[in-house]
């Protein structure tokens, strides 16, 4: 879940909605209720979620060399485009 609080209201709830963020809320903090412009977003968790993600192999593997693809498309771009 997350929600939006002013300052004001940050200054006035300071421990209740730490508490919150603790929990597992995020919370973002915008200068004022007319202003919507977003200054900070408090939120629980890793600081890089993927950094521990891991890929299984594919079955079969893939046998492409992908370099000479992505020169195979820049040379076609090239000509496409009458460029050296």
């Amino acid at each position: 879940m997350s929600r939006k609080v002013t300052v004001e209201e940050l200054r006035e709830k300071l421990e209740e909605i730490i508490a919150e963020v603790k929990a597992g809320e995020s919370v973002t903090i915008v200068p004022d209720a007319q202003r919507e412009t977003d200054l900070f977003i408090a939120q629980r968790g890793k600081r890089f979620p993927f950094r521990d993600l891991k890929f299984e192999p594919l079955d079969p593997p893939i046998a492409v060399d992908v370099v000479e693809l992505i020169r195979e498309d820049r040379d076609h771009e090239l000509k496409k485009h009458n460029l050296p």
